[in-house]
């Protein structure tokens, strides 16, 4: 979208805004959906998220990275919001030093959906850190600051979460 299009979005353009809307509502709903097992709970997220980007747009400079980066920090942290409000709990667990992490090159061989329903079936605080960590891209010190967890916390629902998932997918190709 272009720097015209994102100046008539400000200014409060509906067709402009329509067009910006049509344009991530698929790609940022598939992430809402990632954080929500339900769809009405994504659909809210959704809609939420795109209520902030209309309203914080003006803040977005294209300098510092693509539009579709900005809305999709912005529908993250929606995400993590709704969650927070839901006081989604995590378990605390202190020794990780015996568990194994979970690399699989079998998930290069999952279709994206599939794999989405397998995510959605993890519980939701190990949902969240895998989405924070494994999709977009948050070392474990950004999502105990987001969370509210300690490191540990997180490396330990990333790990579990991780062989939830390897215990999903080896369920379903046996």
């Amino acid at each position: 979208m272009d720097s015209y299009k994102i100046k008539q979005c400000i200014h409060n353009d509906r067709v402009a805004q329509k067009e910006l809307y049509d344009l991530y509502k698929t790609n940022m709903f598939v992430l809402c959906m990632r954080y929500f097992s339900e769809q009405e709970e994504a659909k809210d997220a959704l809609q939420d998220g795109f209520i902030k980007v209309f309203r914080d747009l003006y803040q977005f400079d294209a300098s510092k990275g693509a539009l579709g980066s900005w809305i999709r920090r912005v529908m993250v942290n929606t995400c993590l919001e709704k969650l927070r409000k839901n006081k989604v709990n995590f378990q605390p667990i202190d020794d990780i030093k015996n568990m194994v992490g979970y690399e699989s090159s079998i998930l290069s061989d999952l279709m994206i959906k599939d794999l989405t329903k397998l995510i959605q079936l993890l519980p939701i605080g190990y949902r969240t850190v895998f989405n924070l960590y494994v999709v977009e891209g948050y070392t474990h010190n950004e999502i105990s600051e987001q969370l509210k967890i300690s490191e540990n916390t997180s490396k330990t629902q990333l790990m579990k979460a991780k062989n939830m998932l390897r215990n999903k997918i080896e369920a379903a190709f046996k």
